[in-house]
Parts: C-alpha cells; structure tokens; sequence
C-alpha cells in the first residue's frame, strides 16, 4: 500500500530543497573568498536540515494517529 504524503512531508522535501541551495550558496561565496557570507549561508543550510528533521518527525506522528 503506498503512503500518501502528508503536508509534513511536503514541507520536509521544500525543508530539504532550501539546504541543498543554500549549501550551494555557501560555496559560491567560498569561491569568491567571503568567508562571513559563506558561513551565514552554511548556518542557515544546518536551520533547514533541521527543520527537515522536525517535519519528519511530525510526519510519523500524524501517520501514527
């Protein structure tokens, strides 16, 4: 039986896409050596995996219900 995707689970893929980018961002900023944007972007890529986590977890929780 297939699993219907919940809004968490939406949420976690968008969650996941903006890491991705924002990584990417991080290294552009490396290559062009500003290490103060680049950092701001790696933060900001590390909140977005969390938040990733976070509806994960929601997802199981709502699937469990």
């Amino acid at each position: 039986m297939a699993v219907t995707p919940t809004p968490h689970d939406r949420a976690k893929k968008t969650h996941e896409e903006a890491a991705v980018r924002h990584a990417e961002a991080a290294a552009f900023w490396d290559e062009r050596g500003d290490q103060k944007r680049a950092e701001l972007e790696r933060r900001n890529a590390q909140v977005e995996r969390e938040a990733a986590e976070i509806e994960a977890e929601r997802a199981r929780l709502a699937r469990a219900d």
